[in-house]
């Protein structure tokens, strides 16, 4: 930007004024572009002459002031605007572009976009003209916006070669594009929302501590949103959707948008709100805006109160090889099909509870049993990586001696055989030490077949 002299600033503001007052030499300016865009030298002369010569004729001072007076006065460049609510709403303005922007983001907002486009709003009849010249482009992707608000030394001296006049185009165009805290004003039209300072606000009927918010439409996150949107429709996007189901090409990314609804604002005349929602064409999309469809887990969950993982939840969860046990106890005896059977339900039950634990200790935290009821056994099998854990030594102690498998067995084989009882309280003698050892047999088996093959459950 310090290469920016004042002769380029003031050949910008020439060439936009001249656009404004002469037709013919906004045309000049076309052909000339598309004379650069195919590298005609001849015709790059040609056009480049015209323009000079008609330049002559050009009062830059008279177009100076009529362009402030009759444009700039009135007009607001902005971010955001009551107009979003109300086409009727004036004055209710901010350039979010001057505010300091917050160091850290915690959701998405107009501080997000780094290059925020501004808006022009308040009178339809000028705002094209000042959002034109505005947007004009000086040198190096500069424009005219950017140097007035960073206060390039040169501009004022480009603005009129009269001191008095340039500093009054200068304070003319600060003003448009100025936020004015201290004259704020409302309208009985805008949405207003009463927030409350403290608790007791709400919650007494003594206090009425409240703040007034006045939220405002976010013109130029709107447009930006808009302009990304519309992307889906460019033509590398359209041929790599059209490409996807073909296979004797490379596929490419594509993105779209889905569940789109799309807010028309201004009506038939989407320019009273704003330069930008007229580019638009006074479309402004919403997108989704329901909950999170939550998937409930299948696994069990553990209260931080609960004593044990062996309950109802667990049992639940294992329930097809339950079944299957259920089944054995009642059918007729056969010593052959009693033994598979009853190999086969407990293979369901423990494969069950070790998909269960190994979805814990993957999926829970280092050290989240600290602040559980479970009993000791269960918490050194089910948070292994606690171990690991700064003043942890206890546990790691604990949990590398394997003394609570034996626990871990007993608590497994006392579960079996309450279910078993409970469900079969006419017979339930019948569940006694020796059916007890052969649940503990089961589970220790179990835990050796699963550490022979790395499971990763011990």
């Amino acid at each position: 930007m310090d290469n920016i002299s004042r002769k380029d600033i003031r050949k910008s503001i020439e060439h936009i004024l001249a656009k404004f007052n002469s037709k013919e030499y906004g045309e000049l300016l076309s052909k000339l572009e598309k004379a650069k865009l195919s590298e005609d030298i001849n015709l790059i002369v040609e056009y480049e002459l015209q323009i000079k010569e008609l330049s002559k004729n050009f009062e830059f001072d008279v177009w100076m002031e009529n362009f402030i007076n009759e444009k700039v006065k009135g007009t607001s460049v902005v971010t955001h605007s009551g107009k979003g609510a109300h086409t009727a709403i004036k004055h209710c303005n901010i350039n979010y572009i001057l505010q300091t922007k917050p160091k850290f983001q915690h959701y998405i907002s107009s501080a997000t976009q780094r290059n925020l486009s501004f808006d022009c709003t308040n009178n339809a009849a000028r705002i094209t003209s000042v959002f034109n010249f505005l947007n004009q482009t000086v040198k190096d992707n500069v424009n005219l916006f950017q140097l007035i608000v960073d206060g390039h030394p040169e501009i004022l001296n480009a603005l009129s070669d009269d001191n008095q006049k340039a500093t009054q185009y200068l304070d003319s165009l600060k003003k448009a594009l100025s936020n004015d805290f201290e004259n704020l004003k409302s309208s009985d039209l805008n949405k207003q929302v009463f927030w409350p300072n403290s608790e007791d606000s709400y919650l007494s009927q003594q206090e009425n501590n409240y703040r007034l918010l006045m939220p405002l439409y976010p013109n130029s996150l709107c447009y930006a949103v808009f302009q990304k949107i519309q992307t889906r429709n460019s033509e590398e996007n359209k041929r790599s959707r059209i490409q996807r189901s073909n296979k004797d090409t490379e596929h490419k990314s594509y993105f779209s948008f889905n569940e789109l609804a799309v807010l028309k604002l201004g009506g038939t005349k989407p320019l009273n709100v704003g330069q930008l929602n007229q580019l638009q064409n006074g479309r402004n999309f919403l997108l989704p805006s329901m909950p999170p469809k939550f998937e409930k887990s299948q696994f069990p969950s553990i209260r931080k109160q609960q004593k044990t993982i062996f309950n109802h939840s667990l049992q639940y969860f294992c329930r097809f090889g339950f079944k299957l046990l259920f089944d054995m106890v009642k059918a007729p005896k056969n010593v052959v099909e009693e033994r598979d059977n009853r190999k086969d339900a407990f293979d369901l039950i423990l494969k069950g509870l070790f998909q269960f634990a190994r979805h814990i200790q993957m999926t829970m935290p280092a050290g989240w049993s600290r602040e559980f009821s479970l009993k000791m056994a269960q918490k050194l099998w089910l948070d292994p990586q606690r171990a690991q854990l700064e003043d942890e030594d206890k546990f790691k102690q604990e949990y590398e001696q394997s003394n609570w498998l034996f626990d871990l067995e007993d608590q497994f084989a006392f579960w079996i055989q309450t279910i078993l009882k409970n469900k079969f309280g006419n017979i339930k003698e019948q569940f006694s030490d020796p059916e007890y050892r052969e649940w503990l047999r089961e589970f220790k088996k179990a835990v050796k077949i699963s550490q022979r093959k790395k499971q990763g459950v011990f």
